[in-house]
């Protein structure tokens, strides 16, 4: 099948890939360049970045809807509008270009957080179970005919990074195996129950930092969710932390949230929460490499006993109202 692929993110990526494998790619587009980072260097997104890699034609219009966006790809007749986490409305005009449509890859069991953060919510939420939709367009955020789902157990361990993964390629497989049933017409669409739906948003800089006095489950999927990238954080001894890695130690022990339990070694720090004892094993300072939390620990010259910064008094101190 003739196709166009719109994303931008690294979900796209293994989708892209095996659209690139089995079909006839007509054209990628994906967003601009933009600036990023602490030095807000211009830089590409993932899915550009792995385009020009591999010599792949890009497309990068600042309006995907614009008239000479619409020219560029109806002069290519495709069959297919495929989309991964492109982040920008596709119109009607466009939508009805292609022979079969426009379609969405989502990962989520919609219609069960729809909207820009479904895999983060599912960790924050602590849910057993996700999964991957595979929608058509319409008008409304995430809200089109089903064509094709598959769930996925999320197990103890995921972080935002594996899950995120695993979703990636489930959602390429996927794609891959619903293309020829979308071209014969013997796909059954069905609509999505309004009655379930819920809504993810995006977080912003004040999301991610960790209030000790919160109840432990809910700190330890936090930092899943925010792991490996842009990570959970607290502070200590004047140092920005990004805790990348916990494990719920001792849910019949604790004492004053935020402070140090003790440590164990070769393995972590121990802090006390609302009702239990986290075991902090991965951490990242401000401006260092991953490490262990012991050699953290070690290097810093933590005792047991100091306090993490209060969530009170980071929220304060600091301006969180920008987004990620």
């Amino acid at each position: 099948m003739k196709i166009v692929f719109a994303g931008s993110s690294e979900f796209g990526i293994p989708a892209l890939k095996k659209l690139k494998e089995k079909h006839q790619l007509l054209l990628i587009i994906s967003q601009p360049d933009r600036p990023a980072g602490r030095n807000q260097r211009i830089k590409p997104c993932p899915i550009a970045r792995f385009a020009r890699e591999q010599g792949w034609e890009l497309y990068q219009p600042e309006n995907i809807n614009s008239p000479e966006s619409v020219d560029k790809i109806s002069k290519l007749y495709p069959e297919l509008l495929v989309t991964a986490s492109y982040a920008s409305l596709i119109k009607k005009e466009l939508r009805q270009i292609p022979t079969f449509g426009a379609i969405n890859l989502h990962p989520s069991l919609l219609p069960k957080y729809r909207g820009p953060t479904p895999i983060q919510t599912a960790l924050l939420n602590g849910d057993h179970k996700t999964g991957t939709t595979i929608f058509r367009l319409t008008s409304r955020l995430d809200a089109g005919p089903i064509l094709a789902q598959r769930e996925l157990v999320i197990l103890p361990e995921d972080n935002y990074g594996s899950l995120k993964e695993k979703l990636a390629n489930i959602s390429a497989e996927l794609l891959i195996e619903i293309i020829p049933a979308i071209k014969d017409n013997s796909l059954t669409e069905r609509p999505q129950d309004e009655n379930l739906a819920s809504y993810t948003h995006k977080f912003s800089k004040k999301d991610l930092w960790i209030n000790w006095d919160n109840k432990i489950k809910n700190i330890f999927n936090q930092i899943r969710a925010f792991s490996p990238s842009p990570g959970a954080r607290t502070s200590i001894h004047n140092t920005n932390l990004k805790i990348l890695q916990a494990e719920i130690y001792d849910s019949s022990k604790n004492d004053k949230p935020g402070t140090i339990a003790g440590f164990i070694k070769n393995k972590g720090i121990l802090v006390n929460c609302q009702d239990g004892q986290l075991l902090i094993t991965r951490i990242q300072a401000e401006g260092k490499k991953v490490m262990s939390a012991w050699a953290f620990q070690l290097g810093a010259r933590l005792s047991a006993g100091e306090s993490f910064v209060p969530f009170n008094q980071i929220f304060m101190e600091n301006s969180f109202r920008e987004e990620l």
